[in-house]
């Protein structure tokens, strides 16, 4: 099992209580002593040894003798430096270190921890079926891809590869087994990005080709229905998709023709804004559905678009720099955007007339991830470096789990349990306080974005021998978090729209 890779974070401030003892004058000026402690593991459960560990703090004066108080029922305490103790019942205990000098100058530190209850014996997720129509791609995913579900349950994924054999594939949930409804390469052209669902049911997904920039296809048979061509392509992208079934995307390339697209749901193209940059991003429309979000890859910055006519809301795009492609933009319940890139997790301020950077942190590569949110308001995203639990206020880290993550954006189910893929075969499930769960082997490369349905069932894309196969896993008493931006596109149609 991986272990965290942070340490405590103190649950409450810390107390600091001082008081001098001193017998003759000769020892009064001898420097007070001070000291601060941590645990591991940081979401420690019932019955499981704890590690206390102290340090002296900066400008310190030496420490003669440690004492610790573990506030158990039976006021256990230890004068060990770094002792290890056992909470035998879940719940929030105050521990407090006492050192002392030789002089007799004494300093107490607290911080109140908190001890889990054990977790089940085995968390209920199990994977249902396995499905696949065994077309070698070659590559993975990318994209963040992740599948789609329509109102009568028929499950949309698609087969990415180089050339004119890309597919979209539907499927239809038998309960312990699935069966193909339909696998159309009717685009005949690389699909390195995820479909999404219009208001008629129909399906929209953009492709690596000049002429088929833009598609759709009929649910019902995967017919291509019609498609836009824009003189360049498109990589990385999710079509947000309005009520009206206006459509809206980014493009790839850095061409004359790079830049930002807006389409009726008949194919007919209602504005775009061109030589303005590369967008490998999925952008996001606002709760009243008045603006458009894109991420400019070019330059790392976030353009508010009126979706009505394609003018800029903000005549200067706002944002940290640094852009790279991948990331799929989310919209907080204040009207924050979040994204990610190679370098940073940024948080973005709609204040009408101009947009600021509300905060932003340096991570390891989350750029082929994005930003959800859990039902309590903590914000997860993947990365290189780790899944990362952040405070929405202000960025700071929670806690880190130290697993590969790319081309995957989390999930939240309505407990607070994360859902995410890894670059190793795996889906991981992970409980608020960022302890692993479960890990369920689907493949042997990049797992990528699961899709949680209202009754907790799980799809989600993995590769197995350069074969893409879709996955069925129950959940019992599950289902989407009950918040902004719980899964990738906001919803099992990937359209995303912000929710009031």
């Amino acid at each position: 099992m991986r272990k965290l890779k942070i340490l405590l974070l103190p649950l409450i401030s810390v107390a600091l209580l001082f008081s001098c003892e001193t017998e003759d004058d000769d020892v009064v000026d001898m420097p007070a002593p001070s000291a601060d402690f941590n645990i591991t593991p940081i979401a420690p459960i019932e019955g499981e040894e704890i590690l206390f560990y102290a340090d002296p703090e900066e400008n310190s004066g030496a420490i003669e003798k440690w004492h610790w108080e573990f506030g158990d029922p039976e006021g256990s305490t230890s004068d060990k430096r770094n002792p290890y103790f056992t909470y035998n019942a879940a719940g929030t205990y105050e521990v407090v270190l006492k050192v002392l000098n030789t002089s007799g100058t004494s300093m107490e530190s607290s911080k109140r921890i908190t001890v889990l209850p054990p977790p089940p014996d085995e968390f209920p997720a199990n994977v249902a079926w396995e499905f696949t129509t065994n077309t070698e791609v070659g590559n993975i995913n990318d994209g963040s891809s992740a599948p789609v579900i329509g109102d009568d349950g028929t499950i949309y994924y698609t087969e990415s590869r180089a050339g004119s054999d890309s597919k979209v594939v539907a499927v239809i949930d038998k309960g312990e087994s699935a069966e193909l409804k339909w696998a159309s390469n009717a685009i005949g052209a690389e699909l390195p990005n995820a479909p999404s669902i219009g208001p008629d049911g129909n399906i929209y997904i953009n492709a690596w080709n000049d002429d088929f920039a833009i598609n759709k296809l009929n649910a019902a048979d995967g017919a291509l229905m019609w498609s836009g061509a824009i003189n360049t392509d498109v990589s990385n992208n999710t079509p947000a998709i309005d009520s009206e079934g206006n459509v809206y995307h980014g493009s790839r390339a850095q061409s004359p023709n790079g830049g930002i697209y807006s389409w009726t749901s008949e194919g007919e193209k209602r504005w775009e804004i061109t030589n303005v940059g590369a967008f490998y991003a999925s952008p996001v429309i606002s709760a009243d559905e008045s603006t458009v979000y894109f991420f400019n890859t070019d330059n790392g910055q976030i353009w508010a678009v009126n979706a009505e006519d394609g003018t800029q809301k903000w005549e200067t795009p706002v944002g940290a720099g640094n852009g790279i492609y991948g990331t799929s933009l989310s919209v907080d319940a204040d009207g924050t955007i979040y994204y990610t890139t190679k370098t940073q997790v940024v948080a973005i301020t709609d204040e009408g007339e101009t947009g600021a950077i509300k905060w932003e942190i340096e991570v390891d590569d989350a750029s082929n991830s994005g930003v959800v949110i859990g039902p309590e308001g903590d914000l997860y995203v993947g990365s290189l470096g780790g899944l990362l639990s952040l405070n929405a206020s202000d960025g700071s880290v929670n806690w880190t789990y130290d697993i590969e993550i790319a081309e995957s954006v989390p999930a939240v189910d309505v407990n607070g349990n994360i859902y995410v893929g890894s670059t190793d075969g795996f889906l991981y499930i992970f409980n608020p306080d960022g302890g692993q769960i479960k890990a369920l082997e689907l493949g042997d490369n990049i797992v990528n974005s699961p899709t949680i349905t209202e009754d907790g069932t799980v799809y989600v894309e993995a590769s197995s021998n350069s074969i893409i196969k879709l996955f069925k896993i129950t959940v019992e008493d599950s289902g989407p978090a009950d918040s902004p931006w719980p899964m990738k596109g906001q919803n099992i149609k990937n359209t995303g729209v912000a929710q009031q």
